[in-house]
């Protein structure tokens, strides 16, 4: 076997090996208000929507995600952040309360993969003019392919130490625990091969060679 087949080999092993999650990113399906849109008055909420859940610990545990709401005076907004507990969607919940709020606004986010913290990160400009579109209602719940053990958004929606994170870490170490023992057992065999050192057993007495029969 030539070096370069058998590293071209390894590299086709590798690629099946790797865990699929390696690199994954976060998708939208939906947000709001959208990029460009015009509001009659200040949003009272913020929602995003996600093909596949985010990361929704805490920031004291893991958790990774940012959100910010600008007025079209540069300052930024308190913000209270409910996550889905599923992790499929968030809503945002600015202070806007005695906000004089006609002018361009700024929604920043970002948030992660729960397994890899892999970013997804955007800014949407919208603005309040009087002659805007009215607020919608209140959002639904996001929907995907949750888990078996989902069970809905609780009271405390997006604060749960959810176990998500940890499976998928054990998932790409076993993957990687898997990808180390095919490497080295490839390149030592490819050492052994190069350099011809295999194990034979000595030939049996009586056929000659060191121990055959003496006249």
């Amino acid at each position: 076997m030539k070096w370069p087949r058998a590293l071209t080999a390894l590299a086709l092993v590798l690629l099946l090996l790797f865990p699929a999650t390696a690199g994954a990113k976060p998708r939208i399906t939906e947000i709001f208000p959208e990029e460009g849109a015009v509001l009659a008055e200040p949003p009272t909420h913020l929602h995003m929507c996600f093909a596949t859940p985010v990361n929704i610990r805490d920031l004291d545990k893991g958790g990774d995600f940012d959100f910010g709401v600008l007025k079209p005076d540069g300052r930024g907004l308190g913000l209270r952040i409910v996550f889905q507990s599923d992790g499929f969607g968030v809503t945002i919940l600015p202070n806007v309360r005695d906000v004089e709020g006609e002018g361009d606004w700024t929604f920043e986010w970002r948030v992660t993969d729960p397994g890899t913290l892999d970013p997804l990160e955007g800014t949407v400009h919208f603005a309040v003019r009087a002659d805007g579109e009215p607020l919608p209602a209140e959002p639904e719940k996001c929907t995907g392919t949750p888990g078996p053990s989902d069970g809905g958004p609780g009271p405390n929606a997006g604060q749960t130490d959810s176990d998500g994170p940890d499976i998928a870490k054990t998932a790409l170490i076993t993957g990687a625990a898997v990808i180390g023992a095919g490497l080295v057992g490839m390149v030592l065999y490819l050492v052994r091969r190069r350099i011809g050192f295999w194990l034979h057993r000595p030939p049996p007495r009586g056929e000659g060679g060191a121990g055959g029969e003496h006249h």
